[in-house]
C-alpha cells in the first residue's frame, strides 16, 4: 500500500527557486550599491584638488600673445582639469585669425598643454594710418603701425570696411591676390615691393629695384609671374641703371623689356 504524499510537500519546489530567485536579486542589488558607491568615490575623487589645474602652457606663439589664447579658451588655473573639453578649447583657439592649427593636451594630473601654429602673413595692405597683415589663406590676420620694406605692399583695393579676421570681399581682386600669395609662398625670394590690383585687368607690380612689370588681367596670371621669376633672376642683376625700366608681361610667351 503507497503512502500518501505529505500535506506539505506540495509546491516545495516552487518554494525552492522563489527562494534561489531572492537570493539572486539580493546579490544583484548589493552588486549595484557597490558600483554606486563606487562611481560616487571616483566622482569625488575626479573632483578633488589634485586634479586642479596648476599649470598651462602656451607654445609656438610669436605675433599672437598668450593672454589672447587664455582669453579665447576661457580657461584659468584653479579649475578641474576633467571639467574642461580639449576638442571644445581647440576649436576657441582655431577662431583667432592668426591661427592655423592647434593642440590642446592634458599632462595629469594638473596641467594643459596647449600648441599654436600661426599662419604666416606674406603682404600688408595699406588701410588709413596702419596696414593690415595679409596670411596665406587670404585673411587679414593682424595691424601693423611701421613698414619696414620687408614685405611686399597690396594697393588698388576698394576702401571699404576692411578687418582683421576677415578676407578680401571683391572676388575679381581676391582671386587675383589669392594667385600672388600662392606665389609668394611657393617662391619666397620672389622680390616684389608692391603689387597693384587697382585695375584687375591692368595689374602691375614694382620689385625692390624700381622695375615696373605689365601683367595685363588675370588669365595665366600664375605663369606670368613664374616667367617674371626666371627673368628677374637670371638677366637682371641689381644695379638701378638696368633695372630702371618696365617689362611687359602681358603675353606670358612673348615678355619685352624696355628702360625708361
Amino acid at each position: 500500500m503507497e503512502t500518501p504524499p505529505h500535506k506539505y510537500s506540495f509546491g516545495r519546489r516552487e518554494l525552492v527557486v522563489q527562494h534561489k530567485a531572492k537570493k539572486i536579486f539580493k546579490n544583484k542589488l548589493g552588486f549595484i550599491f557597490l558600483l554606486i558607491i563606487a562611481n560616487l568615490s571616483l566622482i569625488l575623487f575626479l573632483r578633488s584638488p589634485y586634479f586642479t589645474i596648476g599649470e598651462i602652457s602656451i607654445q609656438g606663439t610669436d605675433k599672437l600673445d598668450s593672454g589672447e589664447v587664455r582669453l579665447a579658451m576661457g580657461v584659468k588655473e584653479g579649475m578641474n582639469i576633467w571639467k574642461i573639453s580639449p576638442p571644445v578649447l581647440r576649436e576657441r583657439i582655431l577662431a583667432l585669425p592668426r591661427v592655423a592649427g592647434a593642440d590642446v593636451e592634458r599632462v595629469l594630473p594638473n596641467k594643459l598643454r596647449i600648441s599654436v601654429q600661426e599662419k604666416k602673413y606674406l603682404a600688408l595692405v595699406p588701410y588709413h594710418s596702419y596696414y593690415l597683415e595679409l596670411a596665406s589663406d587670404g585673411t587679414f590676420t593682424g595691424i601693423r603701425y611701421n613698414y619696414d620694406g620687408e614685405l611686399p605692399l597690396i594697393n588698388g583695393l576698394p576702401q571699404g570696411q576692411l578687418e582683421v579676421g576677415t578676407k578680401v570681399v571683391d572676388p575679381e581682386r581676391g582671386e587675383i591676390i589669392t594667385i600672388f600669395l600662392g606665389a609668394l609662398q611657393n617662391r619666397p625670394a620672389l622680390p616684389l615691393a608692391e603689387i597693384n590690383v587697382e585695375d584687375p585687368g591692368k595689374i602691375i607690380v614694382y620689385t625692390n629695384e624700381g622695375m615696373e612689370v605689365w601683367l595685363g588681367g588675370k588669365t595665366d596670371l600664375a605663369k606670368k609671374i613664374e616667367v617674371f621669376q626666371h627673368i628677374h633672376s637670371h638677366y637682371f642683376p641689381l644695379e638701378d641703371s638696368i633695372n630702371a625700366g618696365y617689362l611687359d608681361l602681358r603675353v606670358a610667351e612673348a615678355p619685352v623689356y624696355k628702360p625708361f
